[in-house]
């Protein structure tokens, strides 16, 4: 009796993990150098150079977008107020928090050139319906920057 109750607990849990689990609905990466000196640029998303991918939702909900890169700022000597940030678009449409200027994801440290390269990352809620959708990402150069490096990219939406 003890054995059939353990067993029913252990098959229990197990269900609930595979319910746990989170499905993937479009990842990416882009493993090689990317930079640009214009005021805004489209950022590649695939290993093919592709600065948007186009996915399908099934069911309307809020599904978390993850999105990492390695991010460095050329400025010019002493600058350390320029920045680079992004704007994670889906149809086109900026997503909160990234909307607009204010939320750098990196910053120059006052050397001239690419330098203090770091590796941020954002997560953020999405809320989708169900339709085709296509994701991209904008960096924008800010405050004296005279160029972004926004290279060996990842990201995954998933539920």
């Amino acid at each position: 009796m003890k054995f059939c109750r353990q067993a029913a607990c252990a098959l229990a849990l197990s269900a609930l993990a595979v319910a746990a689990q989170a499905k993937v609905i479009i990842s990416g990466v882009y493993p090689s150098n990317f930079s640009f000196s214009t005021a805004t640029s489209l950022v590649p998303l695939a290993s093919t150079g592709a600065t948007s991918r186009t996915f399908n939702i099934t069911k309307a909900g809020t599904y978390v977008l993850t999105f990492s890169a390695e991010c460095s700022v050329d400025a010019p000597a002493g600058d350390n107020a320029a920045w680079v940030d992004l704007d994670i678009l889906i149809d086109g449409v900026a997503v909160a928090p990234t909307v607009g200027t204010s939320d750098a994801f990196c910053g120059a440290n006052g050397t001239l050139g690419f330098d203090g390269w770091v590796r941020p990352s954002i997560t953020i809620p999405v809320s989708l319906t169900a339709a085709n959708h296509t994701l991209q990402v904008q960096g924008r150069l800010n405050f004296g920057a005279t160029a972004g490096w926004i290279s060996d990219i990842s990201f995954v939406l998933h539920q």
